[in-house]
């Protein structure tokens, strides 16, 4: 490209090679459009133009995995447009991949300042602050964060039913190595990859807190298989190449659905998964189901969860002011009656409770629970009475 053309020609080449950059970039390649950003480049008029090329290259070498590079050309971005936000926000990004996460959330910081607005900054900002601190948390609902935009009438079916149950599926994990697991994933499989991705989270392990339909997929039971539909669930994760973890009590439920013997580990009540460097605790609770269990991240772990007092997905054991049902066909209100006590006497007051469903509040505490809830003292004769009957 000759620098001396005339400017309407030198513009319409300049946007031609961005264009064409942006296409390989698009396509996976980029290599081929650092090749047209570097014509883009002999054609741009001012430092405006030269620092987004030079933004845009950060971002191709970042793809390509030369650091030196990527920071070299975010650099230059921040020297030839220092009110800009993207030269900022590449060096961030590429601090980010490099697990420099101080210095990423500095110069996110950095780039809010340049657009205060930016909500993909702004969210970029709270993810260097988690990794700062260890502790990664997502409470995900249908119809809020999945179960949106159906591609089809049938995902259209699925996720109005997804909506009405109510469901919430949780990503747990290690905020500083980037690893997560996904517990009781059910209804949308590419909606919550789609939520860990968007937060630069990789799924590494599936966590089922029991076995029923609406929190691992599988056919529903009467009323609900209606439709015929299959609603998706830890079935197609476990289909991906990711291990399974459930209580050895449900475990045969989950063959029934199609999930492989191979790739799930049984469990028994204190066993501890580690997802990085955290320590999710699993308690066996039977009662809703036989292999109910509850899982606790207690607070020692990085990041402090719950403020250093931990807190417990809870599955349907503890539900704010109540607990799962107890009228299915192997469900135990014995069971549960000695489950809720030892949530009671073995869980600390402060911690916060993540319940299975959002029926009455999405979270509350032990010791709220032990107030007003069924981890409140009573005699065996009591709960019989609250349940009409053995």
């Amino acid at each position: 490209l000759d620098s001396t053309m005339e400017p309407q020609n030198r513009k319409a080449e300049f946007e031609d090679a961005k264009a064409k950059a942006a296409e390989f970039l698009a396509k996976g390649d980029p290599q081929a459009a650092i090749d047209q950003y570097g014509d883009a480049m002999i054609c741009a008029f001012d430092d405006t133009q030269r620092g987004a090329i030079h933004s845009n290259l950060s971002l191709c070498y970042l793809r390509l995995k030369d650091y030196a590079m990527a920071l070299t050309h975010a650099d230059v971005a921040m020297a030839l447009r220092p009110g800009w936000e993207k030269g900022y926000f590449r060096h961030g990004e590429v601090a980010f991949e490099q697990r420099d996460y101080a210095t990423a959330l500095k110069n996110y910081e950095e780039a809010v300042k340049c657009a205060p607005n930016d909500a993909a900054l702004n969210h970029r900002v709270k993810l260097a602050k988690e990794a700062t601190e260890g502790f990664y948390f997502r409470q995900l609902l249908p119809g809020r964060d999945i179960c949106v935009d159906a591609k089809n009438p049938v995902e259209a079916q699925i996720f109005g039913a997804a909506v009405q149950m109510q469901n919430f599926i949780y990503l747990v994990g290690d905020a500083r190595t980037r690893q997560c697991a996904v517990i009781d994933a059910c209804w949308d499989v590419d909606g919550i990859i789609a939520v860990a991705k968007k937060d630069k989270m990789s799924i590494t392990r599936a966590v089922a807190t029991h076995y029923h339909f609406d929190h691992v997929g599988g056919k529903p039971p009467p009323p609900f298989d209606a439709l015929g539909i299959e609603v998706p669930g830890i079935k197609q994760l476990e289909a991906s190449g990711l291990p399974v973890h459930v209580q050895e009590e449900d475990a045969k439920k989950l063959r029934d659905i199609g999930v492989k013997e191979t790739s799930m580990t049984l469990h028994r009540d204190g066993d501890v998964l580690r997802v990085g460097d955290v320590r999710l605790r699993f308690v066996h609770t039977p009662g809703h189901s036989p292999g109910s269990m509850i899982v606790v991240v207690d607070g020692d772990n990085p990041g402090s969860p719950g403020g250093g007092a931990g807190i417990v997905v809870s599955g349907d054991t503890i539900f704010p002011g109540s607990c799962g049902r107890l009228d299915l066909p192997d469900a135990d209100k014995e069971r549960m009656f000695h489950s809720l006590a030892k949530c009671a006497s073995a869980l600390r007051d402060e911690m916060t409770v993540y319940p299975g469903h959002n029926y009455n509040g999405a979270s509350s505490t032990i010791a709220k629970e032990k107030r007003d809830g069924l981890l409140r003292p009573f005699t065996k004769t009591q709960w019989e009475a609250m349940m009409g009957g053995k």
